[in-house]
C-alpha cells in the first residue's frame, strides 16, 4: 500500500483552525475576528464594519491581484490577517505588496491620503521564520541612521507560534499556544474552538469542501492521463497552475498532489504572479 503524504488534502473531519479552509470561515464571525485582533495587537477594536474572508482585491494597473485570508476594517483601522502554515522566503515583500494594495483599494473608494487609516499585516506563523526563537515581531519604518519612527501609520506584524512560552502577554500566548497544541485555556481560544468543533455538522461547509477535494483528484487523474499523451512533466505543471489558481492549498499540498517538489510549485507560482 502507498503511503499517503502527510501534506495530503486533510478530511473535513480533521481541519483545524490553522487549515486555509477552516481559518477563512471561522474568521467570518465578527466577534471571534474582533478578540483575535485584540488579543494580538493589543487594541481596542469599536467597530467592525464589515468583516469578510479570502477577501479579493482585484488586479489594478496590471498589476496582480490578492486575496487576503481575513480583512476587518474599524473606524480608524484596515487590518489584514494571514496564516502561514509553511515557512516562506518572502514573507517582506509579501507584506510590502499586501500592505500597497490594501492602501491603493482604500483610496479607490474615494478617500484621500489625509485620511488612510491605521494599517496593520498580521502574518501567524506556526514555526519560525526568522530563526531567533522570538514569539512576535514587531516592523515600523525607521530611519537608517538614527532612531526617528516615520508616522506612516504602517504596523507590520509577524507571530511565531512555535515560541508561544516566551510570550509575555498572556493573551498572545494563550492563542499561540492554541495553535500549536490545539489546547484551549481562555476565552477566546475556547469559543474558537466551540467554532472548530461545531463545522463538523456544517454540512454546506462539508459539501464545499468535498466538492474541492473531488475537483483536485479529477486534475490529478488528468494530469495522469495527459501525462501519456503530452508528457508527465507538463501534465504536473497545468495541474499546478490549475490548484494555484483555486487558492484553496498550500505548496507543500500542491507539490503532494501533483507529485512535484515545493520549490518547483513556488517556481510555478511566481511564474503566474499569484
Amino acid at each position: 500500500m502507498q503511503k499517503e503524504s502527510k501534506y495530503a488534502m486533510k478530511s473535513y473531519d480533521d481541519l483545524f483552525f490553522t487549515d486555509d479552509f477552516l481559518f477563512s470561515k471561522i474568521m467570518r464571525n465578527p466577534e471571534i475576528a474582533k478578540g483575535v485582533v485584540q488579543n494580538l495587537l493589543g487594541i481596542k477594536v469599536r467597530k467592525i464594519e464589515f468583516v469578510t474572508s479570502q477577501y479579493s482585491i482585484d488586479e489594478l494597473y496590471n498589476g496582480k491581484g490578492i486575496r487576503l485570508d481575513a480583512y476587518l476594517e474599524d473606524e480608524d483601522k484596515i487590518i489584514d490577517i494571514e496564516m502561514q502554515t509553511v515557512i516562506k522566503k518572502d514573507e517582506g515583500l509579501r507584506m510590502r505588496y499586501y500592505q500597497s494594495m490594501m492602501d491603493i483599494d482604500h483610496l479607490n473608494r474615494g478617500e484621500s491620503f489625509k485620511e488612510l487609516k491605521e494599517s496593520y499585516v498580521v502574518f501567524i506563523c506556526l514555526d519560525d521564520p526568522f530563526g531567533e526563537e522570538k514569539p512576535v515581531y514587531n516592523f515600523a519604518t525607521k530611519e537608517v541612521s538614527g532612531e526617528r519612527i516615520l508616522n506612516d501609520r504602517i504596523h507590520k506584524v509577524i507571530y511565531n507560534a512555535s515560541s508561544f512560552e516566551k510570550a509575555e502577554n498572556p493573551n498572545v500566548r494563550a492563542f499561540l499556544e492554541f495553535l500549536r497544541s490545539h489546547t484551549a485555556t481562555d476565552p477566546l481560544t475556547k469559543e474558537i474552538q466551540t467554532a472548530v468543533d461545531s463545522c463538523k455538522n456544517h454540512q454546506k461547509w462539508r459539501a464545499e469542501y468535498m466538492l474541492w477535494k473531488d475537483q483536485i483528484r479529477e486534475w490529478k487523474d488528468e494530469a495522469r492521463e495527459d501525462g501519456l499523451l503530452a508528457g508527465e512533466r507538463n501534465a504536473k505543471i497545468e495541474a499546478t497552475k490549475n490548484l494555484l489558481k483555486m487558492n484553496l492549498l498550500t505548496v507543500e499540498q500542491i507539490a503532494a498532489a501533483v507529485q512535484l517538489s515545493a520549490e518547483e510549485v513556488i517556481k510555478i507560482k511566481d511564474s503566474l504572479k499569484i
